[in-house]
């Protein structure tokens, strides 16, 4: 299936092509993992994993069924800002543009750090992603309301969808 060639809007047109901000925006693959670890609320943390599971779930759906992509810029070539533009293009495919799952797991990942008062992270580091992709010119505008709302459906879908009981210490140790 061909996909769907997302055209930029005006906001798009109006900011730069920032290269280096792919650096912001690979910084995804160490958001996700650090609010996992730095928050200890087990109940949390698990609503958080499953629903990041959950919208890349939903996410490769709608990529399969609905491709969509964007006209990506030539990125510099060389040395490590070259290095992360090829690693990028490498593991991600150009149809899948509509939702940004980069903007998904962002917010994801903030409303995590938001409910353990780590709430200046919870807000700029996200906020800083969901720039990128813009900057970066992986995503259009309307990728970002896209990838917001299936943040909040993976969110709101979660818990019934996997339930989770919290267990005491002396609940596990006496069923040892």
């Amino acid at each position: 299936r061909d996909a769907l060639q997302l055209e930029p809007t005006a906001l798009d047109r109006a900011g730069p092509f920032v290269a280096a901000s792919i650096f912001v925006y690979m910084s995804q693959f160490v958001l996700l993992p650090y609010a996992l670890v730095v928050v200890r609320d087990d109940q949390a943390r698990s609503h958080a994993f499953y629903s990041m599971l959950l919208a890349t779930l939903l996410a490769a759906v709608i990529f399969l069924c609905f491709p969509t992509s964007v006209s990506r810029p030539t990125p510099p070539a060389n040395g490590l800002l070259g290095l992360a533009w090829r690693g990028l293009h490498l593991a991600d495919t150009p149809n899948n543009g509509f939702p940004s799952l980069h903007v998904a797991l962002a917010a994801l990942a903030g409303i995590l750090l938001w409910q353990a008062k780590h709430r200046a992270l919870a807000v700029i580091w996200p906020t800083l992603i969901i720039v990128s992709t813009l900057t970066t010119r992986q995503h259009v505008a309307w990728d970002i309301p896209g990838g917001l709302l299936l943040a909040l459906v993976a969110w709101r879908l979660t818990p019934r969808l996997v339930p989770y009981e919290r267990t005491h210490a002396s609940d596990r140790s006496a069923s040892h």
